[in-house]
């Protein structure tokens, strides 16, 4: 008896937008900083400096990204389903560039702003992105374009 495929769920299941995982790691960063000024650092000029320009690359990354979604008519946000398979633009280079922007974003003003307790959790948040968020959306995709997508993440890495 052959058994029948399910059909694809409607959305990939996340349920908290990942930018807030993110935003609560900076903004704790720096509240903590404000609370304890020890778990500040004072950036060297160049270090700020290499801050800024990292966030306003990941800033820039996500404005492209947005402006993919926009264009192929689907939504960016996780929690709902995908109309299209974007593969264009930083999608030829990584499969999410969107959370790499983020991760730009916040790294580089953490790191301008001198956040040591922040720059400490980033990398613990873009661990959860990475299993909790990115493995879900790619179970979905799996199943919303099945062997378009298999392809697809058989020439474009996950992250870099």
């Amino acid at each position: 008896m052959k058994k029948e495929n399910a059909p694809a769920p409607k959305s990939p299941g996340v349920v908290f937008p990942p930018p807030l995982l993110f935003a609560l790691i900076g903004f704790g960063g720096w509240f903590l900083a404000k609370a304890y000024p020890a778990l500040r650092f004072e950036a060297p000029f160049w270090i700020e400096m290499t801050g800024y320009i990292l966030a306003l690359a990941g800033f820039a990354l996500e404005l492209w990204t947005l402006a993919l979604f926009r264009r192929a008519k689907t939504s960016a946000l996780p929690w709902q389903g995908d109309n299209a398979l974007i593969a264009q633009g930083p999608y030829k280079i990584s499969r999410n560039p969107m959370y790499a922007g983020m991760l730009l974003l916040v790294t580089g003003l953490c790191l301008a702003l001198g956040l040591t307790m922040a720059l400490i959790l980033i990398p613990f948040g873009a661990l959860i992105i990475d299993r909790m968020v990115i493995a879900a959306e790619e179970r979905y995709l799996t199943a919303r374009f099945g062997d378009a997508y298999l392809a697809y993440c058989k020439t474009v890495r996950r992250w870099l």
